[in-house]
């Protein structure tokens, strides 16, 4: 079972999230990308690198990314993520739409997967790199009422001035 948090965090909250993560050294794949694409670190200086909604957090000393091709539809021929046996996280990014702050989450599959005898367990730099961000997201950001998401510190300021917060694939706020 996949392990996810839920977030809101603005564009300043972001920055200061990805400063956080520079000591992993996370490599940064979009969701569908061309075989030559060169990943960049996770970093506050590489924020303005992320145009798109969602990313791949992958922790390189952890194992090979594993991709596969996509055969059909649009994007055919581009590769994609195989989040079961790739040591990585899904970053769905928390974006401002219409004055609205949409929330966002990351997951990871960090428990074994498959039967007994083929059982393929998770690297515990994976895991670990998924409780700091847990850790990061404790420490620093409030919880929402009702509970369920951790929302940053920009954004819980924001709130207070009245930037309506709603949870990702929802017509109503939280």
């Amino acid at each position: 079972m996949a392990s996810t948090l839920f977030f809101f965090m603005t564009a300043e909250d972001e920055k200061a999230f990805l400063r956080a993560l520079e000591a992993r050294q996370l490599e940064v794949y979009p969701e569908t990308f061309v075989a030559a694409y060169k990943p960049f670190v996770a970093s506050e200086e590489n924020a303005s690198l992320l145009v798109e909604e969602a990313y791949y957090l992958h922790v390189p000393a952890a194992g090979e990314l594993v991709g596969r091709q996509l055969r059909r539809g649009p994007r055919s021929g581009m590769l994609e993520v195989d989040e079961v046996g790739s040591p990585v996280i899904y970053y769905a990014r928390s974006l401002e739409e219409n004055g609205e702050l949409r929330s966002g989450r990351v997951w990871s599959e960090l428990e074994t997967m498959g039967d007994k005898m083929h059982r393929q367990f998770k690297s515990t730099l994976l895991r670990h790199a998924f409780e700091d961000m847990r850790t990061y997201f404790k420490k620093r950001f409030v919880r929402s009422e009702p509970t369920g998401f951790f929302i940053g510190p920009v954004a819980a300021r924001r709130v207070k001035e009245g930037l309506v917060l709603r949870e990702a694939g929802r017509k109503g706020g939280l």
